[in-house]
């Protein structure tokens, strides 16, 4: 996506006549304008002067107001030690996990009171995700409620691809995780709805590179494998 917008806005300054005043509002008609395919969100003054903050889709990058210049990159304070980049991701990374409906995916409740909420797009395959797996009844003691999303690095046409489609169909969604996710073979059939094809398309535009990928309710992001003691602990942190 961002290689997309980065190529549309090098076609842009061949032909825009610079615009020295323009003004947000200015600038995203002219986006619109000249690069219609461009999944606009918004577009917003940052504290730096004269540079605009370009949402498109899942992605944030940079604008001169004169529409001259794009660029990419971590935006950050110094003074106030903010990442200005991640924390706007962090609230389209939230967006995008209100759009995963609870029967979307499988649930691990947490026991009694729910201090914490965490989507963990998964593999049953990937050695790791199987290993924090085995942390999720300590996780749910801890009141932490797991909402795991079937993410088949490989494909839907793979093997635990079809397999995750399975799980998805199934009855008892969680007893077949588990049995994958334990390293059992899951051969189950499959249905004509399910989730899966927009949920590896929602991974992919929330940055996932690897799994297991956490994040939090408010779209904060946990990569990798956490025990449960250390994952509680930067739940608290990050709740903070």
């Amino acid at each position: 996506m961002k290689r997309l917008i980065l190529a549309s806005a090098l076609a842009l300054t061949t032909s825009l006549p610079a615009l020295a005043d323009a003004t947000a509002d200015a600038l995203a008609k002219t986006l619109k304008e000249r690069m219609p395919g461009m999944p606009l969100t918004s577009v917003t003054a940052t504290p730096v002067p004269g540079i605009y903050e370009v949402v498109a889709g899942p992605d944030v990058v940079y604008m001169t107001g004169d529409a001259r210049y794009m660029f990419q990159g971590a935006l950050i304070d110094f003074e106030q030690r903010k990442n200005l980049t991640e924390a706007r991701l962090t609230g389209i990374r939230a967006d995008m996990l209100r759009q995963i409906k609870d029967e979307d995916t499988v649930i691990y409740a947490a026991e009694g009171e729910t201090r914490y909420t965490i989507t963990v797009f998964t593999d049953p395959s990937c050695p790791y995700c199987r290993k924090l797996h085995n942390e999720v009844p300590e996780l749910n003691k801890q009141g932490v409620k797991v909402r795991y999303v079937l993410y088949p690095r490989a494909g839907l046409e793979s093997p635990i691809g079809k397999s995750s489609i399975g799980i998805m169909c199934a009855k008892d969604r969680k007893a077949e995780l588990d049995k994958s996710l334990g390293g059992q073979s899951v051969s189950l059939p499959a249905c004509d709805k399910h989730p899966l094809a927009r949920q590896l398309e929602l991974g992919a535009q929330m940055g996932l590179e690897g799994t297991p990928f956490i994040v939090t309710d408010s779209g904060q992001v946990i990569p990798g494998y956490r025990p449960a003691a250390e994952l509680v602990k930067m739940l608290a942190r990050l709740k903070g």
